[in-house]
């Protein structure tokens, strides 16, 4: 891997952590450089999935909360 690519991804620790949990770019990379954009394209895509989860997350927790409140009006 060069140099400045390894250091554009340890700048970056949310991006080095999904590395780190994905270790099958660290040969993709390490054969070319040229996988640093499909690398980053799984990243958004992780990232938005992610984000979505949360989302629903916080929907579904809202909801429990109004089912709680009106269960003990």
């Amino acid at each position: 891997m060069e140099v400045s690519l390894a250091l554009k991804i340890k700048e970056d620790k949310k991006l080095h952590e999904f590395l780190m949990k994905n270790s099958y770019f660290y040969i993709l990379l390490n054969r070319n450089s040229k996988y640093y954009d499909e690398l980053l394209k799984e990243y958004k895509k992780f990232n938005r999935n992610n984000n979505m989860e949360k989302i629903n997350d916080a929907i579904d927790n809202a909801e429990l909360i109004s089912n709680i409140i009106k269960i003990m009006e």
